[in-house]
């Protein structure tokens, strides 16, 4: 009985661990989007008070004989230029000593990417096939990010939170410091699940935002951003 009973706890030893490495598509799908979350934040949401603070004109403007614009002539500057590009100096450094939070909007479902990614993958990263899942296919999930810790000063809150409208989204005047929306599509990965890639779009306005092509990979057994193209600007 008691050979038994060791028999069945040496077994339970040995096959404990390769059960636990037993995970659907889905669930690492969304270990490295866990792991890899903080860096993609940081890559791709922005604080609007620096995006859209615009240096003042400073100078006179130059142009040639055909009146083509070719530069300004800073030696040339007023003195009512002089003060405002030292107060856009000064403002600038306010924002950027303020450690308040930059709140960003998020949904939390995350889709499917629109273009096919299968191929980009395979394009970018050489000799790669693309990982084609046994498993039912699932075209979203929900994300829970707040569980996640980010890198810096910024705050995610769920897009629910916010008007559904797209004027009153935009327009309404917040208590806090409200920055635009971010948003990332499904990963695509590898036969070998060594790379992916993934969609992303940060918004901060009607007419104000750009998307991007995110290209991940593992090294050392750590996810890192490997490359980020451009795809959109609004």
């Amino acid at each position: 009985m008691k050979k038994i009973g060791f028999l069945i706890l040496i077994t339970s030893f040995i096959l404990f661990p390769s059960c636990k490495r037993k995970i659907s598509d889905l669930e690492f799908e969304k270990e490295v989007m866990t792991e890899i979350f903080p860096s993609l934040i940081d890559s791709t949401c922005i604080d609007i008070r620096l995006f859209t603070n615009f240096p003042p004109k400073y100078g006179e403007s130059i142009f040639d004989k055909t009146g083509h614009y070719i530069g300004v002539d800073s030696t040339k500057a007023t003195k009512e230029q002089k003060q405002k590009l030292l107060e856009w100096k000064i403002n600038t450094e306010k924002i950027k000593r303020d450690t308040s939070k930059i709140i960003i909007a998020f949904d939390s479902i995350i889709k499917s990417s629109d273009e096919d990614l299968k191929e980009k993958l395979e394009k970018h990263f050489k000799n790669v096939k693309a990982f084609v899942t046994k498993e039912k296919v699932q075209n979203e999930y929900i994300l829970d990010f707040k569980k996640i810790k980010l890198n810096n000063r910024f705050e995610l809150r769920n897009i629910n939170q916010f008007p559904k409208e797209r004027d009153r989204f935009w327009l309404t005047k917040y208590n806090f410091n409200f920055s635009g929306v971010v948003f990332f599509t499904r990963i695509e990965f590898d036969q070998n699940k060594k790379v992916g890639v993934l969609d992303a779009g940060f918004v901060c306005g009607r007419l104000c935002g750009q998307g991007f092509r995110i290209y991940i990979k593992k090294i050392n057994k750590k996810w890192i951003i490997e490359e980020i193209e451009e795809t959109w600007i609004s």
